[in-house]
């Protein structure tokens, strides 16, 4: 009977030390002994439908739907400033921007349209998804649609 009641004794001291180890003292007191690490924070950007993305657009000046998500993966909450730019030939124009709060382990999606125009048939142009801090970025390349063939007029 004294070896059961022993065994419950120490169960019960190890069921209040786990306990006690997932509050905020118990944290500190398990990192100054080495035995916790504080998570990582990150940030992640990507597309919201990569697959989806346009690779040529149909005519100059045509609207492109640019939908992405950020993900905080910190302990508080973030406002992300960020940028959609069209870059071609080096140049680069920002089209659209914004500031996205994003809650501590949360999502936030923005979707923008944004119009492409083209300076020449057949030029590509890089469409850029930037975040200020962290510094970030996600892109996808446009087509520009051929010149449209020249028809001759009749006599």
């Amino acid at each position: 009977m004294r070896g059961r009641w022993y065994l419950l004794l120490l169960a019960g001291l190890a069921v209040v030390c786990v306990g006690l180890a997932q509050t905020q003292p118990g944290h500190a007191a398990l990192a100054a002994a080495g035995l916790y690490e504080k998570p990582a924070t990150y940030t992640e950007l990507a597309f919201s439908a990569p697959g989806a993305l346009p690779g040529t657009l149909a005519k100059s000046g045509t609207p492109v739907n640019v939908a992405f998500g950020i993900h905080n993966v910190s302990d508080s909450a973030r406002s992300y400033d960020w940028s959609i730019a069209l870059v071609r030939s080096g140049a680069s124009r920002v089209a659209a921007s914004g500031v996205a709060a994003t809650p501590a382990q949360g999502r936030t999606a923005v979707s923008k349209s944004v119009a492409v125009t083209c300076a020449s048939a057949s030029e590509r142009v890089q469409v850029v998804v930037r975040l200020g801090s962290p510094a970030d970025s996600i892109g996808f390349w446009l087509t520009c649609p051929p010149a449209p063939a020249k028809t001759r007029a009749a006599k």
